[in-house]
């Protein structure tokens, strides 16, 4: 593990890394994408604003005991990213463009959160159409072995900028009820309740992984970049499951936030959620913790 000291500031009123930054050489992640990420990370966070100029490779290499072709990389990538501009004799400074502010979702706000990405967002289609479902969508989608599904795989973009890459499955019998309909425009849950589904809940799955050569061709992020990653399966009124997702979120530009309260429980004190849990039953109050 390396861990380097860096003084809050240098070249006089230019704004560096954060103190004591990590790069874990043992890491299956390589080395310049784990410092691009930190100089990513101090962009889209703050300590490096707009206009400020940060260490340039010969600096980054004596910080971070990297060489000189991993340093120039992360400043590539991150230049690539829009996040910086390089310029020959005046070194590289953070780009004048601010990143636009990440969007907030919860799963008890399901359908009003995918209209707000609806009207906030734009959608880029790769390709739809029937294909025979693997075995973790069968399972999903509680579909026969050797059953087909319409599968969709889309880029969403907020502004100019790639915020996920979705990966959404529907039994074949409902997708006929949105054929033809244009999926670029309105997001699919949402047709799917205009074609009169009774959409009634949820379940969501919410982890972190990085980013593979098809995810990162896609958000047009290095591979190797930390991605949040959730699978949601949504059922109607008669509890089938009518759609699976599977979406790869840019951390840096979608959150997910929780309301909770303090309540009194029969094993004390405890947190628990206002909300009801995806299927519409009140959450137990878990055991105590920070």
């Amino acid at each position: 593990m390396i861990r380097v000291q860096l003084p809050d500031r240098i070249y006089g009123s230019d704004v560096t890394a954060q103190k004591s930054p990590t790069l874990d050489p043992s890491s299956p992640v390589p080395l310049y994408q784990q410092l691009y990420v930190l100089l990513r990370s101090q962009i889209h966070a703050g300590p490096l604003a707009p206009g400020d100029k940060i260490m340039g490779e010969a600096e980054l290499c004596a910080a971070f005991d990297v060489s000189r072709i991993t340093a120039k990389r992360a400043l590539n990538e991150l230049a690539d990213s829009g996040l910086v501009v390089r310029q020959r004799g005046r070194g590289t400074r953070v780009s004048d463009r601010i990143p636009p502010r990440p969007i907030k979702s919860s799963i008890d706000g399901l359908l009003e959160t995918v209209g707000q990405m609806g009207r906030t967002t734009s959608v880029k289609v790769l390709s739809s159409g029937l294909t025979l479902a693997p075995p973790e969508v069968l399972s999903r989608l509680a579909l026969a072995p050797g059953a087909r599904a319409m599968q969709a795989l889309r880029v969403r973009s907020l502004g100019d900028q790639t915020l996920s890459y979705v990966e959404t499955w529907v039994p074949e019998d409902i997708a006929a009820l949105v054929e033809g309909q244009d999926a670029s425009r309105t997001p699919l849950l949402l047709l799917l309740e205009q074609a009169g589904v009774p959409v009634s809940a949820a379940t969501q799955t919410i982890t972190a992984t990085l980013a593979d050569a098809t995810s990162a061709a896609a958000l047009n992020i290095p591979a190797g970049a930390p991605l949040i990653d959730t699978r949601r399966v949504v059922y109607d009124s008669s509890d089938r499951p009518v759609e699976f997702i599977k979406v790869l979120y840019r951390p840096e530009l979608y959150q997910f936030e929780m309301s909770m309260r303090r309540v009194q429980s029969d094993t004390g004190r405890a947190w628990i959620s206002d909300q009801p849990d995806a299927r519409g039953t009140p959450k137990d109050p878990p055991p105590e913790s920070p």
